[in-house]
């Protein structure tokens, strides 16, 4: 017999539900209106010692959702009918019964929600379990929602309206024009090619006048790397011209190849070694060669950590060039391909051939002197073979320990530049006696990381280069090795009683890190070339870097005196433009006569609205009289540091660039200024416009 059941006295809750409360989003009995997600969260929820997330990445929130949040995906639907959570159960209070013997007493209860809230959140909460849910899974730590854009501001530049027919210039202007705005095409220091080739491609696609410059400028000389994109260049090449809308081979002039990625090592199973010989074959117009090492811009590697390349320079090479009939322009020679005494036999020889008759610049890099004994006989070598050149005209040393006194003074007279770049063996009573019997016809010398080399020469240098246009010279120091001597082994920048001199046609001085002076000898220095300023009529860029080692307070004096001279006597203080020589449409910016409104003087600028339309506006009083009071102070300014040039009778001002810096600092390979310690965000000064 079944065990009688006795009714409990306890009250018993309807359904088991939940009291409603901000941190429950949803009844625990409705299985219905949960998602599979949720269930899983909730199976695991006891598991795991993180906030459960769900599948759109974002955290789980015990808050109450509102549509407040959603505005913009789903219309808010607050002022419609909506029906209750639970249809089975009539809205009330409370969820729990309440018995008869406590339904009559009077107790004080919870204030209640209002009906029309409670309806809406629970027709919400079930309008979300409704949506359909994302597939992808977010990650861990993803923000609950996407930050907002910052608006930025668009500026909008006002044109006339009239493109011109650009279309329509001639072809060296526009082949010029993209030149000058897409070289170089390839960054050989870290062999990657720069965005300016896509640049190229997309303007010769853009009209058919921009086509043929554009694809010259990109193949006047072809990025060769990677290295598929030789292959692909000399498959191209290969193919007949006549077929080809443009004869690719007739526009190629210069061939600038990375021995080390390009020659020595296959491209693959499929494409193999590079064949140099037959890029050679298809570009018989090719004037420049330059057959580089990757280490070449690598300033400081001591001599004896020069590995030699496993390719070498080949006869067939040469041969293929004057089957061509190619007739070069500029060349380098470097003994990372052959070793010094090998390869001045071998320069003797081939400067002979035809396709070397015509060179006008040359390029000598690591020409070593291992052996001192065998110095006088691979200078006479070398002689010899820059004779067989009669059209030489800029000759280059790049880290030749090989040149000293007497290679210089048997290099050719006739030569318009000269470099001397890192190389040991040249004293300042060398490149005297150089400049002296060959410094009539020098048009630019360059003299940069030559540790015995001081400005002594420059007591000479107006006599005896009275043509030269540009003077560089940069007396930092590089050095690699384990004794990192970055100093320079002289003395003296310049003596006491060596004044320096100018040459009247300079058009270009860039004077690098001077050093090993003191005020006074850098006094002497900085008046010779006030002094010289009104025979200097064709100087256009003035570029100083000095190093002085004096007390702070008199280095901030000196600072302070010369950067202002020389800026007041070279720099150009040319008059503003006019501003309505502009193609701006429907206005001009200043009228003839400007309009008087009491005692301020307004604007036409101002005057107008910021639409273009015309339309007028009342301009600040305090703007206009920080404008004109800031107009006044700089015309005062210039007036002043004119009259004090005007006094001494010295103004030059036909320089578009004055760089002086003097400071203390100790030379380093990298040198750092404030911009290097920046950091990306924004300062929230943008809008401050003085």
């Amino acid at each position: 017999m079944a065990p009688s059941q006795r009714r409990s006295t306890r009250p018993v809750r309807s359904n088991r539900t939940m009291i409603e409360t901000y941190e429950e989003s949803m009844s625990e009995d409705d299985p219905n209106d949960l998602s599979e997600f949720d269930y899983d969260q909730a199976s695991r929820r006891s598991s795991l010692s993180l906030r459960p997330r769900n599948p759109s990445g974002m955290q789980r929130s015990y808050r109450e959702e509102s549509t407040d949040d959603n505005l913009e995906e789903y219309p808010d639907d607050s002022d419609s009918d909506l029906a209750p959570s639970g249809p089975a159960d009539p809205p009330s209070h409370s969820t729990q019964p309440v018995p008869e013997s406590e339904a009559t007493t009077t107790t004080p209860s919870r204030p209640s929600r209002p009906q029309s809230t409670s309806r809406a959140r629970a027709s919400t909460r079930r309008k979300q379990a409704k949506r359909p849910r994302k597939q992808t899974r977010g990650q861990l730590g993803k923000p609950l929602r996407k930050r907002a854009k910052v608006d930025t501001e668009i500026i909008t530049i006002i044109g006339s309206g009239v493109i011109p027919p650009w279309q329509t210039l001639p072809y060296q202007i526009l082949f010029d024009i993209f030149m000058r705005a897409s070289y170089p095409l390839v960054d050989e220091m870290t062999m990657t090619r720069n965005s300016s080739i896509q640049w190229l491609l997309d303007v010769a696609l853009l009209c058919r006048g921009f086509s043929e410059p554009a694809l010259a400028a990109l193949y006047y000389c072809p990025p060769l790397l990677p290295t598929h994109r030789s292959h692909g260049l000399l498959n191209l090449l290969s193919k007949p011209q006549e077929t080809l809308s443009t004869n690719y081979s007739s526009k190629i002039r210069e061939l600038n190849v990375d021995v080390e990625t390009i020659l020595l090592y296959k491209s693959g199973p499929t494409l193999g070694y590079f064949n140099l010989d037959k890029l050679i074959e298809k570009t018989p117009l090719a004037r420049r060669m330059r057959l580089y090492h990757k280490e070449d811009y690598i300033v400081g590697l001591p001599q004896w950590s020069i590995p030699q390349s496993k390719w070498s320079y080949s006869d067939s090479l040469f041969s293929t060039m004057v089957n061509t009939q190619i007739v070069l322009r500029s060349w380098d020679w470097n003994t990372r391909f052959l070793e010094t005494d090998a390869l001045l036999k071998f320069i003797r020889e081939k400067h002979a051939l035809p396709s070397f008759q015509g060179l006008r610049e040359l390029r000598l890099l690591h020409f070593s002197d291992k052996d001192r004994e065998d110095v006088s006989e691979n200078e006479d070598i070398l002689v010899e073979s820059l004779k067989l050149l009669p059209d030489l005209q800029r000759i280059e040393f790049l880290k030749c320990s090989l040149v000293d006194s007497t290679l210089l003074l048997k290099l050719p007279s006739n030569l318009r530049s000269f470099t001397l770049d890192n190389c040991i063996h040249v004293y300042s009573v060398d490149l005297i006696s150089f400049l002296t019997s060959h410094g009539g016809n020098l048009r630019e010398l360059i003299l940069c990381h030559n540790r015995h080399l001081n400005m002594s020469y420059m007591t000479i240098l107006a006599q005896s280069c009275s043509n030269l246009e540009r003077l560089k010279m940069d007396i930092s120091m590089h050095d690699l090795s384990s004794f990192r001597d970055l100093e320079p082994h002289f003395p003296h920048l310049l003596c006491e009683k060596e004044v320096a001199t100018w040459p009247p046609k300079l058009q270009d001085i860039e004077l690098i890190q001077l050093r090993r002076w003191d005020d006074t000898l850098a006094e002497t220095f900085f008046t010779s070339l006030v002094n010289a300023a009104p025979s200097l009529p064709d100087l256009r860029r003035l570029v100083i870097s000095a190093i002085l080692k004096i007390q702070w307070r008199e280095r901030a004096h000196f600072r302070e005196k010369w950067i202002s001279k020389l800026e007041g006597v070279f720099l150009r203080r040319s008059k503003p433009p006019n501003p309505n020589l502009r193609s701006l449409r429907k206005r001009p910016l200043e009228p003839s006569e400007p309009a008087m409104q009491g005692d301020l003087t307004v604007s036409p600028a101002l005057a107008v609205s910021e639409n273009g339309q015309g339309a007028p506006l009342t301009p600040s009083k305090r703007q206009s009289s920080r404008l004109a009071q800031r107009k006044f102070s700089e015309a005062e300014d210039s007036v002043e540091s004119e009259g004090e040039q005007s006094k001494m009778g010295i103004i030059q001002g036909m320089c578009d660039i004055v760089t002086i810096r003097i400071d203390n600092q100790r030379p380093m390979d990298t040198q750092f200024n404030e911009d290097d310690f920046l950091d990306t965000e924004r300062s929230g000064d943008e809008d401050w416009n003085e």
